[in-house]
């Protein structure tokens, strides 16, 4: 390297290592100022008052928040920690004026909210006079109540402080956890659900005992977990016949685990403008709470009946009690028994042969865990309409007593749907329904589980077929259901 070049590198390497030595030897730079030393977690009281209106939160024992002032209600817990927050770690940016002799220009003369706390340990802060925005940058004007100065902070800190109550109250329904529930009473008009919590399951006492379909419960409960008020509309409202709130249309009732308090949600009219997507609803009564609007999917989602609520096993027996079954459908008719030593024969067209166990006990299993999709309707009013007239599979399960442990009949529909207008398809699906001598419902299953149930009747019906012999198929001898018989309707959505 020419000694040109080598003069010129080293000098650099002088140059770059004495900054660097120049930058250790600098002290670090002080961070930003904070308004007060203190901690969130310690803030005990805040006050926020504005020329219209004053409101005070408290913190509770279980570290929320309340509102005392102007309204007692349950305060909205991350947003006045969010406001406890902006207040420990206010930063000042700058100095806009050390003594200055008129605090107008700056919007604190009458400052658009002035922001007093007090620690746990029951000291009270000089207060915060919050003004305007500056004419450029991202800063707003505040001025301590103990100093003269008028200082600069971030301009989001305004906003964070200058809330109305109702931006500032729980939008929670429920102060207890839904999902928690060990009682639930649904009344709608007349009509009054009652339900209890065992454990882990549910179960109706009203409007009569019955089992309640678990999923279904909490799928509800956690409805009413999530339900967020919209818009609060005014407290202790005394007319409450102008929402619908007089004789609510529903009225859901929860009840807490170790006695605690009953609270309830009522629901009235939806909202009358056309542009709106709210139902008016009251929490407890509208003496002590406000009237509030919230979604109208919500009411979708928490109005159950009792057919939406209850257990939906199509046939609820024991099979460890079944010793004799018979099973009808399409070319298949067959009887299946259990002997004293616990094996299964079958039996029809005057042959009887071993029944495979395992294939016994699938069938079994799928009548006994056979779920409805939903309730259609109960009592049936039309057997043609659901196809019980020649259903698809008829299947009867007895002790060995010869008593019937219960009647299964089911069988799939292709459904037209004729669509309203000219210019569409018709188009065609396929359901399952079923019925038993247990109850008087008619129940929607999954096509599929009807199919699944013809299809261990005949693999069980093969069992009939003679041992095969030389040039003899045993797809041949085995029993060949016919094609599956569905009966069409057509219906108008």
């Amino acid at each position: 390297m020419p000694l040109r070049n080598t003069i010129i590198v080293f000098i650099l390497l002088l140059v770059i290592g004495g900054y660097a030595l120049y930058l250790r030897h600098q002290p670090p730079p002080e961070p930003t100022p904070k308004l007060y030393k203190i901690d969130a977690k310690d803030i005990d009281k805040i006050e926020l008052r504005s020329p219209d209106r004053e409101i005070v939160l408290e913190r509770t024992k279980d570290n929320g928040w309340k509102l005392v002032k102007p309204v007692t209600a349950d305060a909205e817990r991350l947003t006045v920690d969010g406001i406890a927050n902006d207040i420990a770690g206010l930063q000042i940016t700058g100095t806009a004026e050390d003594k200055p002799s008129d605090l107008a220009p700056f919007g604190l003369a009458v400052p658009a909210v002035i922001v007093t706390v007090t620690t746990k340990d029951h000291k009270t802060l000089p207060s915060i006079m919050v003004g305007k925005q500056t004419p450029i940058g991202n800063s707003g004007f505040i001025k301590r109540s103990d100093q003269p100065a008028v200082l600069l902070v971030s301009n989001a800190f305004a906003a964070e402080v200058n809330r109305q109550v109702n931006d500032l109250r729980s939008r929670s329904v429920f102060k207890l956890k839904p999902p928690e529930a060990r009682k639930i009473v649904i009344e709608r008009g007349a009509e009054t659900l009652e339900l209890h919590r065992s454990g882990d399951n549910w179960a109706f006492t009203k409007p009569r005992d019955y089992p309640a379909d678990k999923d279904a419960v909490t799928t509800l409960l956690n409805a009413l977990d999530s339900t967020r008020v919209v818009e609060f509309l005014g407290d202790g409202a005394t007319d409450l016949n102008k929402y619908g709130l007089a004789n609510p249309s529903l009225k859901i009732t929860l009840y807490g685990p170790d006695n605690a308090p009953a609270e309830s949600l009522s629901f009235g009219f939806k909202q009358p403008e056309a542009s709106s997507n709210g139902t008016y609803a009251l929490s407890g009564n509208g003496s002590e709470n406000p009237v509030y609007t919230l979604t109208n999917d919500v009411v979708v989602a928490v109005n159950k009946t009792f057919d939406d609520l209850r257990d939906k096993t199509v046939m609820r027996f024991d099979p460890a009690k079944a010793a004799r079954i018979t099973f009808v459908g399409g070319p298949v008719d067959e009887t299946l028994e259990r002997g004293a030593d616990g094996k299964w024969s079958i039996s029809a067209g005057g042959k009887t042969a071993a029944a495979e166990r395992p294939v016994v006990q699938s069938l079994l299993d799928q009548l006994h865990d056979l779920k409805a999709t939903k309730i259609v309707e109960d009592p049936m009013t039309d057997p043609k309409r659901y196809g019980m007239v020649s259903p698809t599979v008829t299947i009867t399960v007895m002790d060995d007593k010869g008593q019937p442990l219960g009647q299964l009949r089911a069988s799939i529909l292709e459904v037209t749907i004729n669509p309203r207008n000219s210019d569409e398809k018709p188009q065609t699906k396929t359901f399952g329904y079923a019925t038993t001598s247990l109850d008087s419902a008619v129940y929607e299953i999954p096509a599929q589980a009807v199919t699944d149930l013809e299809n261990t009747g005949n693999r069980l019906h093969a069992d009939l077929a003679p041992t095969p012999t030389a040039g003899t198929s045993p797809a041949a001898l085995a029993a060949t259901p016919a094609a599956q018989a569905s009966l069409s309707v057509t219906a108008t959505p």
